[in-house]
């Protein structure tokens, strides 16, 4: 807020009544300036903030998906064993099927740095092409992460075919083949998870370097 007063003293003629707007003008002038000066580097450090976040964050995300590649491996695995299992069972074939477990890890990407970016409106500070390209990139990873929600459904539903007691030997072939459609779903969202997020790696990594 810019603030004007009167003349302090009585103006003596047109030459004091100049003179006087000329020094207001001028305040005014300068006043402006160091507004719009303070202004800009405050946008300019909203900017160059979002942008560092933006980068750590999906630096995490890329570490984060490189640990979970050999999980996904095993728990790809193990759901085949299932399948070999319930093949064998239709069948009617003896399969030792041992001890395996149908445990799904919990995978989190974070998003705060691309939600916190959102709300300050330090998005719309960015380049076009810049602000597109970080958009592109979580909207990715959010698709990914609606995945495995889905995929944790799965092993949920392929878990309670499993509950406390199971004898795999009791497993008659109807019940094999009833378990069969929810096996294979899950191991295609699985394997669904695990070629997003390979890709999602090559993602972050042209990100980082348009970013950088």
């Amino acid at each position: 807020m810019l603030d004007v007063h009167a003349p302090h003293g009585k103006l003596e003629g047109i030459k004091d009544f100049l003179l006087h707007l000329f020094t207001i003008t001028v305040g005014l002038l300068i006043a402006l300036g160091l507004e719009g000066c303070v202004e800009r580097y405050q946008k300019a450090e909203l900017r160059r903030e979002a942008e560092a976040n933006l980068r750590l964050e999906m630096k995490d995300n890329q570490k984060k998906l490189a640990g979970w590649q050999p999980v996904m491996h095993e728990e790809e695995k193990t759901l085949s064993l299932v399948l070999d299992f319930i093949a064998a069972k239709k069948a009617h074939k003896p399969y030792q099927l041992g001890s395996i477990n149908l445990g799904f890890s919990i995978r989190q990407l974070s998003d705060a740095s691309w939600r916190t970016a959102s709300a300050t409106g330090a998005l719309a500070l960015l380049d076009y092409n810049e602000a597109q390209g970080y958009a592109s990139i979580y909207q990715v990873q959010e698709e990914l992460m609606q995945l495995e929600h889905e995929t944790l459904d799965d092993f949920l539903q392929v878990q309670s075919y499993a509950v406390h007691g199971f004898d795999p030997a009791k497993v008659s072939a109807a019940d094999a083949a009833a378990a069969e459609p929810d096996v294979r779903r899950a191991l295609a969202h699985l394997v669904a998870m695990e070629q997003i997020g390979a890709g999602m790696a090559t993602v972050y990594e042209m990100g980082l370097k348009v970013g950088g």
